[in-house]
């Protein structure tokens, strides 16, 4: 009689059945064997920075600027490094502080005075170069960093609802950190620390 519902079933014959999954596992190993394994990534930002107080090196960080020129804090040992930083909303403010202190240090090469904006708290799908091209729209007076992940930040702790102003000395050590809005008073009270600073100076 024939079976009108398919063909006869045909057992597969023995031994066959660990052919295809060795077969796998070979395919597997050639192509483990045959990749080359990626190189570790070497420069994403460290996932805890200590805080640190004055007298000891400020962490260390290569920031590049709106024009993409990376700034090494190592690099700028000699003189001292004052940096400037603050939430956005409060760039008015800052660029006071800038412009009055690069006046009277920047400009005649007494110190490195460098504007360093966070943006590790912007929106995700930010772009480069729209960050890049807001800053240059703005013509800061100073170089402006764009510190995506907070290195500058996390190490002091920094609350950027206010400017704040950082100083490091010539060997890269945290020396002082200040906090406020830009008044005569206070702008002459920065301008004493920071002599201060260069009287050390080698």
């Amino acid at each position: 009689m024939i079976d009108r519902h398919g063909p006869p079933f045909r057992p597969r014959p023995r031994g066959t059945g660990w052919r295809l999954p060795l077969a796998a596992l070979a395919v597997c190993l050639w192509l483990g064997a045959a990749v080359t394994p990626a190189e570790p990534v070497t420069d994403f930002p460290p996932f805890w920075i200590e805080k640190i107080s004055p007298g000891q090196p400020l962490h260390p960080f290569v920031i590049s600027d709106v024009g993409d020129r990376p700034w090494d804090l190592k690099a700028l040992r000699g003189k001292p490094v004052i940096l400037l930083t603050a939430h956005r909303s409060v760039r008015y403010d800052l660029r006071k502080w800038a412009e009055a202190l690069n006046e009277e240090f920047g400009r005649p090469g007494l110190i490195h005075l460098l504007w360093v904006h966070n943006l590790s708290r912007y929106p995700w799908d930010l772009q480069e170069h729209h960050a890049k091209d807001l800053w240059q729209q703005y013509k800061p007076p100073v170089p402006v960093l764009l510190d995506w992940h907070s290195l500058v930040g996390r190490s002091l702790r920094v609350c950027y609802d206010t400017p704040n102003l950082i100083a490091v000395d010539a060997f890269g050590r945290f020396a002082w950190q200040e906090q406020g809005p830009y008044t005569k008073p206070f702008h002459a009270r920065i301008a004493e620390r920071i002599r201060r600073l260069l009287s050390r100076t080698p």
